[in-house]
């Protein structure tokens, strides 16, 4: 009998042993799960930021990884974080005015605003392709641009979007006769009027078109030329574009001829803007400026060389660069370089 109680007693103690520790593994997984969401929360503002766009009300919205956006009604002091809706990459953004934008990104991904950024709505773009730039010309008109030679356009407002195939055996043809076909990566894309813009990409490419971009003619490519990143343009002659390995490309004369600039570093180069007489470059870890409508640009020897950024909006002498891990950087072109310490 007693041999029966003892062996009653070590079984009721093993069950509760067995409960205590179902109890502790499950309250320690709960306890992880917690940590692990908070902690995803708190490293929000630390992911990479990829493009900026600025308006003339002086609000900024930014884009970069998982889907992120912020948006800045203070010049950058403070962050707001709107939903987004996708947690996929978003690559650059557009506004047509001070209430009516567009957000392009990876898988096809495309949002646009009405209400200047406080919320936003997935549009069909017909794609899968990673979207890589956007120029939204009027609240109607758009252009995007992307990864395998991807050009889609839109003429109301983004409620269907075309997809334009180009003749790359035209456009490139010593690229296709020595490497074979391919569609080549456009990374970015810029009018100056409705029916006067460029689109630049891999193999040092510049297309043009004359015609609202019906039709496009190359203006620069080759098998071996430096990756181009950015394009911008003063005017209908003058221009920039710039690049994998610090390359910098500027034309006066609307594209004929693209001259080569030394800037001094093997860097990559992939934001550029322009206001008046005033312009700044980002990269790998470099700002540029110029002061003199973009003839000449002078290193700014005040920012992290760590840290790569990779877009740029600018208003007079003040420009707002977005980058790795989050980073938002004022710079005052008559000064040096800030870090923005905003978070949403």
């Amino acid at each position: 009998m007693e041999t029966k109680q003892h062996t009653l007693a070590g079984y009721i103690l093993i069950m509760l042993f067995v409960v205590f520790l179902a109890w502790y593994f499950w309250a320690s997984y709960r306890g992880h799960r917690v940590a692990l969401q908070i902690q995803e929360r708190a490293l929000t503002v630390h992911d990479d930021l990829f493009a900026i766009d600025g308006r003339h009300d002086g609000s900024r919205v930014a884009v970069g990884k998982f889907g992120l956006i912020l948006l800045t009604k203070d010049g950058g002091k403070s962050w707001q974080e709107p939903p987004s809706g996708t947690t996929r990459a978003l690559s650059a953004t557009s506004f047509a005015d001070d209430q009516r934008g567009l957000i392009v990104g990876s898988g096809g991904t495309i949002l646009a605003t009405s209400d200047g950024g406080n919320s936003w709505k997935a549009q069909n773009s017909g794609t899968k392709d990673q979207l890589l730039g956007v120029q939204a010309l009027s609240p109607t008109s758009a252009f995007v641009v992307g990864a395998f030679g991807t050009l889609l356009s839109t003429s109301d407002g983004g409620q269907s979007w075309v997809k334009q195939k180009l003749s790359w055996e035209r456009l490139i043809p010593s690229i296709i006769k020595e490497s074979g076909y391919l569609e080549p990566n456009l990374n970015a894309v810029h009018f100056v009027n409705a029916q006067i813009g460029w689109i630049v990409g891999e193999f040092g490419l510049v297309l043009q078109t004359k015609d609202g971009g019906q039709t496009w003619a190359s203006q620069n490519h080759g098998a071996d030329l430096p990756q181009l990143f950015a394009v911008v343009f003063r005017d209908e002659r003058n221009g920039w574009a710039i690049g994998q390995d610090g390359i910098l490309m500027k034309t006066i004369d609307g594209g004929k001829r693209w001259v080569r600039g030394d800037l001094g570093t093997k860097r990559n180069l992939y934001g550029i803007s322009l206001d008046g007489h005033r312009g700044v470059i980002v990269g790998d870890g470099v700002v540029f400026r110029s002061h003199d409508g973009g003839s000449s640009w002078g290193r700014v020897e005040s920012v992290p060389e760590d840290r790569w950024l990779s877009g740029v909006t600018m208003k007079s002498r003040e420009a707002i660069a977005v980058g790795q891990a989050g980073a938002i950087q004022m710079l005052d072109l008559d000064k040096g370089v800030q870090t923005g310490t905003g978070t949403p």
